[in-house]
C-alpha cells in the first residue's frame, strides 16, 4: 500500500516541485559564482591597467636600449667619429709675460742724426706744435718715417686652431680594436645577476634587477640580457653567433623594449653585410662588428686573451650595430678602480665608451674585473636626454 501511495499524483507533484527547487537553487548558485569570477577578473584587469599606467609614467624617458625614436630618420655613416666629443681639455697656458714699459715715440731718421751730433749739454729744441702731430701723415711722411713700434700686449691666448690641434694627436692615438688585440678568450659560461636603478632626467627613479646569461661551447655563443622592474620587463635583447679568431662574431641580434616592437639585426656572411628589420639600410661588413649586447663580452674576451695590452690611456674604436644602423664607438681605458661587491672588494678596469654620432646613447661606463674572469661587474649608461641606468653585479652563477 505504501508503494502504491507513493505513485499518486499528489506525491509525484511534490517530487517534481522539490526537484525543480533543487535545480533552480543550483543554477542560482552557479550564476552567483560566475558573477563573482567575472567581478574578480574585472577588478584584476583594472588593477593591472592602473599599474601599467603608473609604470609607463615612471618609465617615460628611461630607455636603456633606446638608440633613436622610431619615427626619426636614420642616416648611416661609417666615417670616423666626431672626436670633439671626447677631446681632452686644452693644455694650461704659461702665465702671461710681464708688461713692457711703453716705447719712446717714433722719430724721423733725420732727427736722430741731428740729435746725435749735438753736445749732450745743449738744450734740445722745443717740440713742434701739437697741432702738427694731430694732422694725418702725408704720403711723403709715410715714405721717409720709420714704422711705429708695436704696442706691447700680454701673451696671446691659444687660438682655436691650436687648441684643436690636439684632435689629430687623438686621432693617431685611436687604434682599431681588432688591430690592437691579436687573441680572444671568452669568459666561461655564467649567469650574472645585477641590481638595477633607473633615473629619468626629471629625477624619477625606479629599482629593479637585471640578468646577463652568457653561454658558449667554444664555437658558438648565446647572450640573453634583461632588465626588469616589478613584474615587467623594461628591456631585453638576445645576441647569438660564433666565436672566432677575432672573438665574438654575431649572426643575429634581437631587441625588445618596453612599449616598442621587436627588432632584428642580421649579420650576413655571404656576402658580408648587415641588414635590419627596422630599416632598409644594408651595410657592408669587414669583420669584427658587434651588436648592442655583444660589445661588452667582446671587450671582456679581448682583455682576457690579451691582459698585457690593457693599459691606462688606451684609446680604441669599435663598430657597433644597433636596431637601425652601424656606428663607430670610441673606448678609452681610464684605469683600474676598487669596487665593493656583495662578496667583497674587486679591482676592475674602467672603460669610458662614447657611442657614435648616430647613436641615441651619450655614454657608457663599463667595469671589467680580471679577478672574476673579466666579467662585467658594473655598468653605467646615460642617453642624450639625460636619463641614466646603473647595473651593479650582485651574483655570479656558473653554467
Amino acid at each position: 500500500m505504501q508503494r502504491l501511495r507513493s505513485n499518486t499524483p499528489a506525491n509525484q507533484y511534490t517530487k517534481g516541485m522539490l526537484a525543480f527547487t533543487l535545480s533552480n537553487g543550483s543554477a542560482h548558485r552557479r550564476t552567483r559564482r560566475w558573477s563573482l569570477v567575472i567581478s574578480v577578473l574585472l577588478l584584476t584587469l583594472l588593477a593591472h591597467l592602473l599599474v601599467l599606467q603608473w609604470l609607463n609614467n615612471q618609465l617615460a624617458g628611461i630607455a636603456f636600449f633606446d638608440d633613436a625614436d622610431d619615427e626619426s630618420t636614420i642616416s648611416v655613416s661609417l666615417l670616423r667619429p666626431d672626436l670633439s666629443r671626447s677631446a681632452p681639455p686644452p693644455r694650461k697656458l704659461a702665465p702671461p709675460a710681464p708688461s713692457l714699459p711703453p716705447p719712446a715715440p717714433a722719430i724721423a731718421a733725420n732727427d736722430q742724426i741731428t740729435v746725435a751730433d749735438k753736445p749732450a749739454t745743449e738744450t734740445p729744441p722745443a717740440p713742434s706744435a701739437p697741432t702738427t702731430e694731430a694732422l694725418p701723415p702725408t704720403a711723403a711722411d709715410t715714405a721717409t718715417s720709420a714704422p711705429p713700434a708695436p704696442t706691447p700686449t700680454p701673451a696671446p691666448s691659444v687660438p682655436a686652431e691650436v687648441s684643436a690641434a690636439t684632435a689629430p694627436n687623438l686621432e693617431t692615438a685611436i687604434v682599431n680594436i681588432n688591430a690592437h688585440f691579436d687573441k680572444a678568450s671568452p669568459p666561461p659560461s655564467a649567469e650574472l645577476v645585477f641590481n638595477a636603478i633607473g633615473v629619468s632626467k626629471d629625477g624619477r627613479s625606479l629599482s629593479g634587477s637585471g640578468t646577463m646569461q652568457w653561454r658558449h661551447d667554444g664555437q658558438r655563443y648565446t647572450l640573453d640580457t634583461e632588465i626588469n622592474v616589478l613584474v615587467f620587463t623594461l628591456a631585453k635583447n638576445r645576441s647569438e653567433g660564433e666565436l672566432g679568431t677575432l672573438g665574438i662574431a654575431p649572426n643575429l641580434y634581437i631587441e625588445k623594449r618596453f612599449g616598442r616592437s621587436e627588432t632584428n639585426t642580421h649579420f650576413q656572411q655571404q656576402p658580408k653585410q648587415i641588414s635590419f628589420s627596422a630599416s632598409t639600410a644594408v651595410i657592408s661588413a669587414n669583420g669584427g662588428e658587434q651588436d648592442r649586447g655583444s660589445w661588452i663580452w667582446q671587450l671582456a674576451s679581448l682583455g682576457r686573451g690579451n691582459p698585457g695590452k690593457f693599459e691606462s690611456g688606451l684609446n680604441l674604436e669599435m663598430l657597433v650595430a644597433s636596431a637601425k644602423s652601424v656606428d663607430t664607438w670610441r673606448i678609452r681605458v681610464s684605469g683600474k678602480e676598487q669596487l665593493k661587491l656583495p662578496d667583497g672588494e674587486v679591482s676592475a678596469w674602467r672603460l669610458s665608451v662614447i657611442p657614435g654620432t648616430q647613436s641615441f646613447d651619450k655614454q657608457f661606463d663599463l667595469w671589467l674585473a680580471p679577478e672574476r674572469q673579466w666579467y662585467p661587474v658594473r655598468l653605467l649608461h646615460e642617453d642624450m636626454k639625460g636619463n641614466r641606468v646603473e647595473l651593479s653585479l650582485s651574483k655570479i652563477s656558473s653554467k
